[in-house]
């Protein structure tokens, strides 16, 4: 077989001088393209507040996360400028990717804390779901980085109405879950309503000491209230302001 390769006749033929100067200048097309796309990407995450802001909190940012997470060198970013409604943060407010952990792949998805404290908005359903496909299609373990603050307000009927709602990202869960695939969560910071569901959901659940999560009730109140608690006259004040909203 060996004798057959080295005496078999050369494919093809070598390139022209023109054709050599084609491909040369195709090349440095495409190297600005990629270098047009690294600059997008790098504008994109420095998206939110500084990262110094976060690290005078004691917290670290979702790529730092991410870093110590994995084994060095093995993240490979996906959909970093997917934004299918254009947000004016820039991004979705999530960081999605394969990386190894413990020498096996997984797929991981970060809440990104430096966008609204890692808050649910408009077109992150979508890439949350592109990750849990992967993970599905690839029989490898999803594993979140949550650190989510619930859902942007202003514009909560874009993540939360439809029937691939944001709702629907638990459901998936439980059919990878279902499916034999693992679903783990590590929790950081506080996580209210959307965020609390994106917690319970997963099938192993690891939480920062300092975390905490709530899906209704006084935990979410209390999240709203600068005491940082829900007492009675809390309560008392949300009823008056209840009442009054409702005489209006």
């Amino acid at each position: 077989m060996r004798q057959y390769f080295q005496k078999m006749t050369p494919l093809g033929r070598e390139l022209r001088a023109n054709e050599k100067e084609r491909e040369e200048a195709n090349a440095r097309e495409v190297a600005k393209v990629e270098e047009e796309v690294a600059q997008a990407v790098g504008k994109r995450n420095e998206t939110g507040i500084p990262a110094e802001k976060l690290h005078k909190r004691g917290e670290k940012t979702a790529w730092e996360r991410i870093e110590l997470l994995v084994d060095s060198g093995t993240f490979v970013p996906l959909n970093s400028l997917y934004d299918p409604e254009f947000n004016q943060e820039g991004s979705t407010g999530v960081v999605t990717g394969l990386g190894k952990i413990s020498g096996r792949y997984g797929v991981i998805i970060a809440s990104d804390n430096k966008v609204l404290a890692g808050a649910w908005i408009p077109g992150q359903r979508e890439h949350i779901f592109r990750a849990q496909d992967i993970a599905e299609r690839l029989n490898i373990p999803l594993v979140w980085v949550l650190n989510c603050s619930g859902v942007k307000l202003t514009e909560q009927e874009k993540v939360y109405a439809g029937r691939r709602s944001g709702g629907r990202t638990f459901f998936r869960h439980a059919e990878l879950i279902q499916k034999g695939i693992p679903v783990i969560v590590g929790m950081y910071g506080t996580n209210p309503a959307g965020g609390g569901y994106h917690a319970i959901s997963p099938a192993i659940i690891f939480a920062h000491e300092k975390s905490n999560m709530a899906v209704g009730g006084g935990g979410i109140v209390s999240g709203m209230s600068p005491k940082g608690g829900f007492d009675l006259e809390g309560a008392e004040t949300l009823i008056e302001a209840t009442r009054e909203f409702k005489q209006v």
